[in-house]
C-alpha cells in the first residue's frame, strides 16, 4: 500500500469559532486532505496580550476532522512580530521562521512539501523551511493586486531591505490566483522570469454555493418576494466599494440591499434588508435571495466573494480592472470603473430593467462556476506541485 503524501501548510491564522480569517485557505486545506494527503498546518501567533487570556486562547494543538473523515492537525506556537519596518523585518521574519520550524522538529512532522500561504510572511518561511529540510517548498500569491505594486509597505521594503528576492527564488514554485498577480511578481522585480509559476483562480465548495430557490431562500430570511434585491459580500471599506455602492443605491428605483460584512462605513441608504455579519453557513441562501451581486473593489488578488456570487449564479458588477479578468468577462458580470458612482448606479439600473440581460449573465455565471469548483483547484494545484 503507498503511503500518502504529507504536506505541510504555513498560515498566518487558521480559523476559529471566533475569527474566521483565512477561511479559504482552510477549504483548500480540506479537499486537499479528502484527495487523500496527510495535511498538517502551522500558524504562528503574534504573541500579544491577548494571547495570554484565557478567554478564546488558541490551543497549541487542535485536532480537526473533514466531513469525510479526514484529519487535519493545526499547531499554533507564538512568536514575537517586531514590526515590518525595515529595521525590524528581518527580525520578525527570523522569529516567524523559527516558530514554525521548531514545530515541524519538536513534533516529528515529516513532510514531503511545504506551502506557504502568501508571500509575506508564509511564502517566505515556506521557503525557509524548504531549505533546510531539504524538501520542496511552494508559495501562494494571493495578495490584493495593490499591495504588489511598487512603493507599497511591507513589500516594497521587503524587496529592498528584507533580501525577499533571494529568499523567494528557494521555492519551487509560486501558485499566483491571477495572471494578474503572475505579472506583477514579475514586472515588479519579486521573481525572475524562470520561476515556475501557474494561476489558479480561487474555488468554492459547490455543495454549499451553489444556485438555491430564490423564493424558498427569501422566505426563509424573511425577506420580500417581489423586490430588486442587490448583495454586497465583503468589508465596509473604501478599498472593497462599500462606499461607492453605498452612495449608488441612494438614487436608484426601487432596489434593496444586503450588505454582508462589517467596517468602518456605514451604509445608510434606504431599503437596506440586512447590514452585518453573517455566519459563513448561511451566506449562500443570502446570495441566493438576491437578484445581482456587486462589489465595486479597487483591488484584489481573486476575489472570493465574487466567486461564491457566481456559484450561486449571480449577474456581477464589478471593477474592469486586470485582477478581475480570470474570473468575469462579458458573459457573467457588467465591468466598470468603481471610482465612478454613476457607472455603479447605471449598471444596476440596467440590470433591474433588463430581464433578458440577467438572465444571460445569470446563465454566464453558472457556465463559469463550472470551473471555479475547491477541488478542481486542490487537484490542479497538487499536480503543479508534482504530487
Amino acid at each position: 500500500m503507498l503511503m500518502s503524501k504529507k504536506i505541510c501548510f504555513i498560515l498566518d491564522w487558521y480559523p476559529t469559532k471566533t475569527n474566521n480569517g483565512c477561511v479559504f485557505a482552510k477549504h483548500l486545506i480540506y479537499a486537499v486532505a479528502d484527495l487523500g494527503y496527510e495535511c498538517t498546518v502551522i500558524a504562528p501567533n503574534i504573541i500579544s496580550k491577548s494571547a495570554f487570556k484565557k478567554v478564546n486562547r488558541v490551543p497549541y494543538e487542535r485536532v480537526e476532522h473533514t466531513e469525510k473523515g479526514n484529519e487535519i492537525r493545526i499547531y499554533t506556537p507564538f512568536y514575537l512580530h517586531c514590526s515590518s519596518h525595515k529595521s525590524a523585518m528581518k527580525l520578525s521574519m527570523n522569529n516567524h521562521y523559527r516558530a514554525a520550524l521548531k514545530t515541524i522538529r519538536r513534533q516529528d512532522i515529516r513532510p514531503d512539501v511545504v506551502y506557504g500561504h502568501f508571500i509575506y510572511q508564509c511564502g517566505l518561511t515556506a521557503a525557509r523551511i524548504g531549505e533546510a529540510l531539504n524538501i520542496p517548498a511552494y508559495c501562494a500569491c494571493g495578495e490584493n493586486s495593490l499591495r504588489l505594486v511598487k512603493g507599497k509597505k511591507p513589500y516594497d521594503t521587503g524587496l529592498k531591505h528584507g533580501n525577499w528576492k533571494d529568499i523567494i527564488a528557494k521555492l519551487s514554485g509560486i501558485v499566483c490566483v491571477s495572471g494578474n498577480n503572475k505579472s506583477l511578481l514579475l514586472n515588479n522585480g519579486f521573481v525572475d522570469a524562470d520561476m515556475k509559476m501557474d494561476v489558479f483562480p480561487n474555488g468554492v465548495d459547490g455543495n454549499i454555493f451553489r444556485p438555491m430557490d430564490k423564493k424558498t431562500c427569501r422566505n426563509h430570511l424573511g425577506l420580500p418576494e417581489d423586490a430588486f434585491i442587490v448583495a454586497y459580500t465583503g468589508a465596509f471599506t473604501v478599498n472593497k466599494g462599500a462606499d461607492r455602492l453605498n452612495e449608488a443605491l441612494k438614487s436608484c428605483q426601487d432596489t434593496y440591499a444586503l450588505f454582508m460584512g462589517q467596517g468602518p462605513i456605514d451604509p445608510d441608504c434606504e431599503n437596506i434588508l440586512w447590514k452585518g455579519r453573517v455566519p459563513n453557513s448561511q451566506v449562500a441562501k443570502y446570495l441566493n435571495a438576491a437578484d445581482v451581486f456587486v462589489l465595486p473593489t479597487k483591488g484584489e488578488g481573486c476575489c472570493n466573494a465574487i466567486v461564491e456570487a457566481l456559484a450561486c449564479g449571480l449577474p456581477v458588477v464589478s471593477s474592469d480592472l486586470p485582477f478581475n479578468d480570470d474570473i468575469l468577462n462579458e458573459n457573467n458580470s457588467l465591468r466598470i470603473d468603481v471610482e465612478n458612482v454613476q457607472q455603479i448606479r447605471n449598471s444596476i439600473e440596467r440590470l433591474r430593467t433588463d430581464k433578458e440581460l440577467r438572465e444571460k449573465l445569470t446563465k454566464g455565471a453558472g457556465m463559469s462556476a463550472q470551473h471555479l469548483n475547491i477541488e478542481t483547484r486542490a487537484r490542479k494545484i497538487l499536480e503543479f506541485m508534482e504530487l
